[in-house]
This record gives structure tokens, C-alpha cells and sequence, in this order.
């Protein structure tokens, strides 16, 4: 799939909280997919417009997706801050944009 098509079924994903929790996991898988891309100027900003929709929607959506997967227990680097939900909103790490937006503005 092409870059445009991913940041699109990422931003589906995250604007339907309610999906299935195994659609948000998708959605998740995805979004890891998009991090290790190069991306343009734009679709970056896409993308971060996304992350902050999925950011102001984190609790119901670690409620919702907890039915399917257990954060606690997340292999992936803190980098990839959506499979750390529960630690995101603990307090124990936090979401920084400055990857998002290198060579943005």
C-alpha cells in the first residue's frame, strides 16, 4: 500500500473508536508501519493530526482496546507510544511531537 493509503486507514481508524478492538489494533499496527517511513512535509502533518485525534480519545481507547490486547505487557519501543496507552496515561512516558515534526514547518 501506498503512504497516502496508510495515513488514510490510520486516520479512519482512529476517528471510529467504535470499531472492534482488533480493528483499533489494525489501526495500531498501521501506525507502526507509517513510523518507520519516510514521509513528506504533508504527510506528516496528516499524520500528526491523526496521533493527536487518537492523543484526545486515549482513555476510550485503551478501555476499548484492553478487551483484545494487554499494554502492560508491549514489546514495542516507547517510540511507539500507541502500544503504551496504559503507561502514556499513567504519566510514565510522554508523547512527544518532535519526530513528527522534523522539517515540518
Amino acid at each position: 500500500m501506498d503512504r497516502m493509503t496508510l495515513i488514510n486507514l490510520y486516520g479512519q481508524g482512529v476517528t471510529d473508536c467504535e470499531t472492534s478492538p482488533f480493528e483499533m489494533l489494525e489501526t495500531f499496527h498501521i501506525r507502526s508501519e507509517l513510523h518507520h517511513l519516510s514521509l513528506t512535509k504533508e504527510e506528516k502533518k496528516m499524520l500528526a493530526a491523526y496521533d493527536i485525534r487518537l492523543l484526545s480519545h486515549a482513555e476510550r481507547v485503551f478501555e476499548h482496546t484492553s478487551k483484545a490486547y494487554d499494554f502492560s505487557s508491549s514489546k514495542e519501543s516507547t517510540e511507539e507510544w500507541w502500544w503504551h496507552l496504559d503507561s502514556l496515561l499513567k504519566g510514565e512516558i510522554v508523547f512527544s511531537a518532535t519526530s513528527i515534526y522534523d522539517d515540518v514547518i
